[in-house]
């Protein structure tokens, strides 16, 4: 299961929050944080307090181990929660986006099993002004090929591609009964992931097998800067 982040809200202190002053306020709040939590890590990732595993940035130990290590952590969480308030919550427990960079904690680990994927980042344009910003120069002819596929049709859209190794693990926890649950797939690489080891933990280390990546749909991009292809978005 794969695991999606936790949508943003505005906090409830701002006035009007879907206005443009109640944007740029809740804007430059979420960037307060985002130092914050920048200086904290800087002080406190890695953990002085727990073992890394292999040379990822992920870290085990006991439960009171982890528990003393999140508690440094909660403050900055409790904020963050502010802005995103069903992070972690049920049904679906969706963390917080990674782009915080707060590491994720994760407890009654049994089983971890690292992985190295081929996949790829997808962004859709409706422009290609928007496009270029986002993923540099292409040729004149490239630039005319896909503002023609948008002159044709009004509702078309630019789709980009950049490939790129894909880091996860996958992580195998028990219940309260002692009962293996069904793992999840979480990207670490960014925040650092923390885990509660149970007796016999396990390591899994698969990185040096890359998993072939699925098939693409998309084929002859009307564009490539040898880091984005473009194509017309089915």
């Amino acid at each position: 299961m794969t695991r999606r982040s936790a949508p943003f809200v505005a906090p409830d202190h701002i006035d009007s929050p879907t206005s443009k002053e109640g944007k740029k306020q809740a804007k430059a709040l979420l960037s307060t944080l985002q130092e914050d939590i920048a200086s904290f890590r800087d002080e406190q990732f890695p953990p002085d307090i727990l073992t890394q595993i292999r040379d990822m940035p992920i870290y085990q130990g006991n439960h009171d181990e982890v528990q003393a290590y999140h508690q440094r952590w909660q403050p900055l969480i409790d904020r963050a929660i502010g802005f995103y308030p069903a992070a972690y919550l049920p049904p679906d427990y969706l963390p917080l986006p990674a782009s915080l960079e707060i590491p994720q904690f994760v407890f009654h680990v049994q089983k971890l099993h690292l992985t190295k994927t081929r996949a790829k980042e997808s962004k859709s344009f409706g422009s290609v002004g928007a496009l270029v910003d986002k993923c540099g120069e292409f040729t004149e002819a490239e630039i005319m090929a896909m503002e023609s596929v948008l002159q044709r049709d009004e509702t078309a859209r630019l789709v980009a591609h950049r490939e790129f190794i894909d880091l996860r693990a996958y992580v195998f926890c028990r219940d309260n009964k002692g009962e293996m649950l069904e793992p999840e797939r979480i990207r670490f690489y960014r925040t650092g992931l923390i885990v509660h080891a149970l007796p016999n933990f396990k390591v899994v280390d698969s990185r040096q097998k890359p998993r072939k990546r699925r098939n693409d749909a998309y084929r002859n991009p009307i564009a490539d800067n040898n880091i984005w292809r473009v194509y017309t978005k089915k």
